[in-house]
């Protein structure tokens, strides 16, 4: 494979600080789909910064395929860079860029780069697009890819007065039946987060919604209940 020469930039200045005493326990904490360089959450972030200050961000154009060159390496740090990396460019985002988005989601998917996506890209996307949030979203709830479903239910997240609680009302109710844990987990997130804006409208969607699962409802109730909003 060949790699464009920012890429190898990236390679060459993350080895620096791969951590073998670390590669083994993080790869585990992912159930070994992926291997990790041993570098932590926060010195990750740390490292991210001092690049970015250090090395010019390439063109928008370019960083797209370089994102892709990015997912296509093994390691997992390479993947979340490559993420923050799109961001840097948030104010050039055009509407087809959603495509690219979705795209990413799906690419050696797991809990940890589908949240991040869908904090770092589809949430900010949509709140620059709410035009197309319906639409999109409706489809990736409605499909058969638990990700795309993922991201439809928590990517409203931190919108808090935005929320669109018509679309955040359907998708939870379109996947509430749902055995699968990372849906459930899901909801639970979804609800917890608007509960921090309006909690009496989130314990009456739990406690009138019987398809909820019981992980979402506990989920859903956590901060309430260590507030002490729940009699």
């Amino acid at each position: 494979m060949l790699l464009s020469d920012y890429v190898k930039k990236i390679q060459e200045y993350f080895e620096k600080y791969r951590n073998e005493e670390e590669t083994e326990p993080m790869s585990k904490y992912m159930r070994y789909k992926f291997p990790f360089m041993g570098i932590s959450a926060s010195k990750r972030n740390q490292l991210f910064k001092l690049f970015f200050n250090t090395f010019p961000i390439p063109a928008y154009d370019e960083t797209k395929a370089i994102v892709r060159e990015l997912f296509n390496l093994p390691e997992r740090e390479y993947h979340y860079f490559a993420i923050h990396l799109l961001m840097k460019h948030k104010k050039k985002w055009a509407p087809t860029d959603i495509i690219f988005f979705e795209s990413l989601i799906l690419n050696k998917s797991w809990w940890d780069s589908v949240d991040l996506i869908s904090s770092k890209l589809i949430n900010p996307f949509f709140l620059k697009y709410r035009n197309l949030e319906e639409a999109i979203t409706d489809s990736w709830s409605s499909s058969h890819n638990i990700w795309l479903k993922r991201v439809s239910i928590i990517y409203q997240n931190g919108y808090k007065q935005q929320t669109n609680l018509d679309i955040l009302t359907k998708h939870i109710l379109e996947n509430a039946d749902s055995n699968e844990f990372f849906i459930q987990k899901a909801i639970g997130w979804a609800l917890r987060d608007y509960s921090k804006v309006d909690y009496k409208w989130v314990i009456d969607f739990v406690v009138n919604n019987t398809k909820l699962k019981p992980l979402s409802k506990r989920e859903a109730i956590k901060w309430m209940d260590n507030k002490g909003l729940i009699q």
